[in-house]
């Protein structure tokens, strides 16, 4: 049998320390089939050396590479200035993505990977488990995924359960810097719209999504990051909604996160600086 194809593991982090190191980065350690590097980017305050030299010490012996986000403020900055520099380096094998708070089960490189290497695939979905405050909630495994699932809400294929091999991530050209929240949407949506992108599906549990209502979490009701991400989502996807889409969009806005349509609708600066499908990675990375 040939090898596996290799993946690196890119996280993104903001002031959670306790969490980057308590969480997630030792998920990525503990994982059955080692990934190549892990490279943590850094969108809050940057890490002195002493925490630096502690981050290299719980990977060890995995590549460390820790960046400042270089670009926007924000996931979507943060998660293109990893990706910059792994596509410069290489253009094979998968980047997959942990957020800063989430954890993946031992076996979930390795499962991902087999299933990438049996259909063929350059995107990978596994079940993300839905930890919210503290319980696990009810929710389907993801499969036969289409574009027009996103426009309205998310089935289950978010950041930390995105696995996409380093070619697609460099077609799309990464996520749009600036895009407060959706991303996951966003990136879903463009991925699946690629002509030459094959997905396939774990059908196993191998990734948890910690999520809190509390704080200032991106999904927090009401927070600043999600009105901006629902308006420039609104003005990126809502001319191919149809009416019933439409109104489910504008309803799950309300019901969930407490931003009425009029909020969304009303002009301002939240407004993307392009409509064109890709990100913005420049388009030789």
């Amino acid at each position: 049998m040939p090898p596996l194809p290799g993946c690196s593991a890119l996280v993104a982090t903001r002031n959670r320390w306790e969490l980057l190191v308590g969480r997630s980065l030792p998920s990525i350690h503990q994982q059955t089939h080692a990934v190549r590097e892990v490279v943590v980017v850094n969108d809050g305050a940057s890490f002195n050396a002493e925490q630096q030299a502690a981050l290299r010490e719980l990977l060890h012996p995995l590549p460390l590479v820790v960046l400042d986000n270089r670009r926007t403020p924000g996931a979507a900055g943060a998660w293109n200035t990893g990706l910059e520099h792994l596509l410069a380096r290489s253009r094979d094998g998968f980047v997959a993505l942990l957020d800063d708070d989430d954890t993946w089960e031992a076996s979930h490189v390795a499962e991902n990977l087999h299933a990438a290497e049996r259909a063929r695939a350059d995107i990978v979905v596994s079940g993300l488990r839905l930890v919210m405050d503290g319980l696990e909630r009810e929710r389907s495994l993801p499969e036969g995924l289409v574009p027009g699932d996103f426009l309205v809400g998310n089935p289950g294929w978010q950041g930390s359960n995105t696995f996409v091999s380093r070619r697609l991530w460099a077609t799309v050209r990464g996520f749009r810097d600036g895009l407060r929240s959706l991303n996951d949407r966003d990136l879903a949506i463009r991925l699946l719209r690629t002509p030459e992108s094959r997905v396939a599906y774990t059908g196993q549990w191998t990734a948890t999504w910690h999520l809190s209502t509390q704080g200032d979490a991106l999904s927090s009701p009401r927070s600043p990051a999600k009105i901006s991400g629902l308006r420039w989502f609104w003005r990126l996807y809502g001319g191919e909604m149809s009416k019933a889409q439409a109104e489910a969009f504008f309803s799950r806005a309300e019901g969930l996160f407490g931003v009425r349509r009029t909020e969304i609708e009303a002009r301002g600066e939240d407004v993307p600086p392009h409509q064109r499908p890709w990100g913005d990675l420049h388009e030789s990375v």
